[in-house]
C-alpha cells in the first residue's frame, strides 16, 4: 500500500529562498520559521504559529495541496485537529460521517478518530490546519530532513509513529469521493482494507451538483 496521497495535479514547488539566513537583529526566530516553506509528498505547508509562539499549546499550518491530493486514512493519538478551508473544495471522511467542505467551512477532527480528506475539482486547495497541543509539525519536518519519498513506506510509518499518528488505510479513491459528494457514506467506502472495525453506513449532508 502506498502512503502517498492521490495527486493528479503534479507536485507543488516551494519558492526558492535565500541560501543562508540573514543576520538581522530585527528578524526573530519566529519570523524566520514562518518564512520557511516545507514541501512533503506533493503538498506544501508554512508554519504560522509554532510551539515557541504558543508555549506548546497549538500549531497552525498554512497548507496547500494540488488537485485530487489526499493523505491516507489515519488518526492522531495526541492532537485534536481543526481544518478551515480557505480555497477550493474537499471531501472529509470519518467512519461515521462523510461530508463536503467549501471555502469558509471548518471541521473539528478529535484525536483517536480515524479520518482523511481529499481535494476535488480542477484546482488545488488551501486550508489552515490547527493542531492542539503542538508536536505534529515534526512529521513534516522529519519527512523533509530525511528526504523521504512516497515509496519509502516503512520510513514514513516510522516517522508517523514518532509523532503519535497511525496510518490506517489508503487515500480516498475517485469512486469514494463521488459517493461522498453524492451525499452518502455507503458500505463500499468502509469496505476497503482497514486495521480497525468501522461503523455502518450513514447518510451525510447532501451536496448540490
Amino acid at each position: 500500500m502506498s502512503l502517498a496521497g492521490h495527486s493528479a495535479g503534479g507536485v507543488w514547488r516551494c519558492a526558492p529562498g535565500p541560501t543562508k539566513r540573514a543576520d538581522s537583529p530585527e528578524k526573530s526566530a519566529s519570523q524566520h520559521r514562518r518564512a520557511l516553506c516545507r514541501e512533503h509528498l506533493g503538498a506544501r505547508s508554512r508554519t504560522s504559529v509554532g510551539p515557541a509562539d504558543s508555549r506548546g499549546q497549538l500549531t497552525i499550518l498554512d497548507y496547500r495541496a494540488p488537485a485530487s491530493f489526499g493523505p491516507p486514512r489515519h488518526l492522531h493519538h495526541r492532537e485534536d485537529e481543526v481544518l478551515e478551508l480557505i480555497e477550493g473544495q474537499a471531501v472529509v471522511w470519518t467512519p461515521n460521517l462523510s461530508f463536503v467542505l467549501a471555502a469558509g467551512d471548518l471541521v473539528l477532527l478529535p484525536k483517536l478518530g480515524p479520518h482523511t480528506w481529499r481535494a476535488y475539482g480542477p484546482k488545488g486547495i488551501r486550508f489552515t490546519a490547527t493542531f492542539t497541543p503542538s508536536g505534529f509539525e515534526r512529521f513534516f519536518q522529519d519527512i523533509e530532513r530525511r528526504r523521504l519519498l512516497a515509496t519509502d513506506v516503512a520510513e514514513l510509518r516510522a516517522v508517523a509513529a514518532d509523532v503519535g499518528m497511525d496510518i490506517l488505510g489508503p487515500p480516498l479513491s475517485d469512486e469514494e469521493v463521488r459517493q461522498i459528494r453524492a451525499g452518502f457514506h455507503s458500505a463500499s467506502i468502509s469496505a476497503r482494507p482497514y486495521s480497525i472495525p468501522l461503523s455502518g453506513s450513514t447518510r451525510t449532508r447532501p451536496q448540490a451538483p
